[in-house]
């Protein structure tokens, strides 16, 4: 379903005398980081690439680096083609004083104009500035904060007079300054910087209980490249001070598109530091700090055209639950009898501790959008029963069939539950002072079994617009519970007797070119909500959401990196990824509404 909402950039890669080249590095940032080698007619594709905007860039030893142009994917559309000459290093001309000239940038396929050092033309009279300060202004590299045009720049392999001359602040500028640049045009480096802002608000229970949370600010650096044939690598990492101070680093490596095998490995750590005047959250939080990791990893294997074979698994382990590592294996089978038509098996097993989710992704393979370190505490509901790791085993068959413009996809599957979480955001009390927007209590509350079937549709609504609706209807039988302390707290009357579950998730979809505009909009809709007021006492009817808009900044464009303002909204605690259990978000009392918000830079 998700390759339908997907889009490809094809290309071709020439030389400034037009011949074809081979090996070249070609990268794509947008949504999703991609690397493609060209072939040996210099021909490249990005597949199964996510709607929206890409900064597209070519590298080649050799060569100088292209500049960063902008590729719009839009799925109905069909590929986005586009062509890049690359100038060779060695191409040198003779200016009037004999000193080489080398080609930097990217051209237009009918040629390019050289200038002299003045920027004049070489029959030019020399009458420039010959102070240092002129000097460096005319020799520094282009970097990536510095527009490319198809000039061609003047290097010196030789040191002049006037570069050995003058202050000695003057010549250690200029050398940190080359050197800075050639990070960014000499090496297919990728990557993004998030300056973000969140904040929470709502009302659990109790007309005293604070209403809004104090805002925090995070900072987050994603850098990723090339791994030579062996793939492509990614390290993101991200700190937040405050009251409850976090971090995070997580490291990726994947597999080329165009390989039979794509895998996708990484390591994931964060720790969480309370800060010592919070008196109720250290008294909550034994020894003021808590740390997840997480090793995975996941192979998908195309045997075939008709056959795709997916495994791997993954370790966690964390220092505030009594139990050993947890190992969750993932094992799928993709069978394509004809075009259109797939059918998929899928049996998966998720174990992880409560509240790692604010630390760490412990259901998807890899991290989707921005993985933020973690921004609430959380504590067990009862000291006495403490946490407990929870265990999901999910197996799960399905078709999906490609119908006109419509990809349609039934399924059944089979979960068993044990020590099923739930999260309760309550008002301060004797026994929970801690309680707030920004720490809740956790509760295990038993075992069950769960059998269910869905239908989901997506399509294209009009334009670029796209959405889907996934409806399942789903039986639970509770084996022991819901017990534990915090039981109460999510329905009162005895669940021995099976639970039907009805399930509608909407979403829509959207990228606007004409103002760079991408909006996602996601909303659930569910019958067996826990207690969410306090004078309901039985599992009912309500609601979440999940808002994002990204709006691109197109002013910002005297610079070669792209500029956005990232905006969110959501009452939904948990991402809807992976094999969850049915009930991860059912049993979630009360979560506050988040806000984010920030500027995002990617280069």
């Amino acid at each position: 379903m998700a390759r339908a909402g997907q889009g490809s950039i094809r290309g071709l890669v020439l030389d400034t005398s037009g011949q074809p080249l081979a090996g070249a590095m070609v990268s794509a940032l947008g949504s999703t980081v991609a690397f493609v080698l060209t072939g040996r007619d210099g021909r490249f594709l990005f597949g199964a690439l996510p709607a929206g905007g890409y900064a597209v860039r070519v590298h080649l030893d050799g060569f100088a680096p292209s500049v960063r142009r902008m590729v719009e994917v839009r799925p109905e559309a069909g590929p986005a083609i586009m062509s890049v000459a690359l100038k060779s290093l060695s191409a040198t001309a003779q200016t009037r004083d004999g000193r080489a000239i080398l080609a930097a940038g990217m051209l237009p396929l009918d040629g390019v104009r050289a200038v002299s050092d003045s920027g004049a033309p070489p029959d030019a009279a020399d009458d420039h500035d010959h102070g240092e300060t002129a000097w460096r202004l005319r020799h520094l590299k282009r970097g990536v904060l510095k527009g490319v045009d198809t000039d061609i720049i003047t290097a010196d392999p030789e040191p002049t007079p006037e570069s050995t001359s003058g202050s000695l602040f003057g010549r250690a500028f200029g050398s940190s300054a080359r050197a800075a640049a050639s990070l960014f045009t000499d090496f297919p480096l990728t990557g993004q910087v998030n300056f973000l802002t969140t904040s929470a608000f709502g009302a659990p229970f109790a007309l005293d209980a604070p209403t809004s949370l104090m805002s925090s600010s995070i900072a987050l650096l994603s850098l990723g490249s090339t791994a030579g044939p062996v793939g492509d690598w990614a390290v993101s990492a991200a700190m937040t001070p405050g009251q409850v101070g976090s971090w995070f680093i997580n490291g990726t490596l994947t597999a080329r598109r165009s390989s039979s095998h794509h895998y996708i490995g990484g390591l994931a750590y964060s720790a969480q530091r309370v800060n010592a005047t919070d008196l109720f959250a250290l008294s909550a939080i034994s020894g003021g700090s808590r740390s997840v990791g997480r090793i995975y990893g996941f192979d998908e294997w195309t045997v075939s055209k008709h056959l795709a074979v997916g495994y791997g698994l993954s370790y966690m382990w964390q220092d505030y639950v009594a139990t050993d590592g947890l190992v969750s294996p993932r094992v799928s089978m993709t069978v394509s009898p004809v075009k259109g038509l797939r059918l998929r098996a899928l049996a998966a097993r998720n174990s992880f501790a409560p509240g790692s989710e604010e630390f760490v992704n412990v259901m998807g393979s890899a991290p989707d959008g921005i993985w933020l370190p973690a921004q609430r505490s959380f504590s067990p509901w009862s000291e006495r029963d403490g946490l407990h790791a929870q265990t999901t085993d999910h197996v799960e068959f399905g078709v999906e069939r490609d119908i006109a413009a419509y990809v349609v996809g039934v399924r059944t599957f089979y979960q068993n539950v044990n020590d099923q979480a739930g999260a309760i955001f309550a008002a301060p009390s004797r026994e929970h002072p801690a309680a707030s927007l920004g720490h809740y209590y956790l509760s295990s509350l038993g075992d069950f079994d769960a059998r269910g079937w869905g239908v989901k549709v997506s399509r294209p609504l009009f334009g670029l617009v796209r959405g889907s609706v996934d409806y399942s209807v789903t039986t639970a039988q509770w084996f022991s519970g819901p017990g534990g302390a915090g039981s109460a707290w999510f329905g009162g009357a005895d669940r021995a007797e099976s639970t039907r579950v009805h399930d509608v998730t909407t979403s829509v979809e959207t990228a606007i070119a004409q103002t760079s505009t991408h909006v996602y909009v996601l909303y659930k809709l569910n019958s067996g909500f826990a207690r969410q007021s306090p004078d309901t006492q039985e599992p009912g009817f309500a609601a979440r959401f999940d808002i994002q808009v990204n709006q691109a900044l197109p002013f910002m464009d005297f610079t070669s990196a792209d500029w956005e303002v990232l905006v969110a909204v959501c009452n939904l605690f948990r991402d809807a990824v992976g094999e969850r259990s049915i009930y991860d978000e059912l049993l979630v009392i009360r979560p506050p509404k988040r806000v984010l918000g920030g500027v995002r830079v990617r280069f």
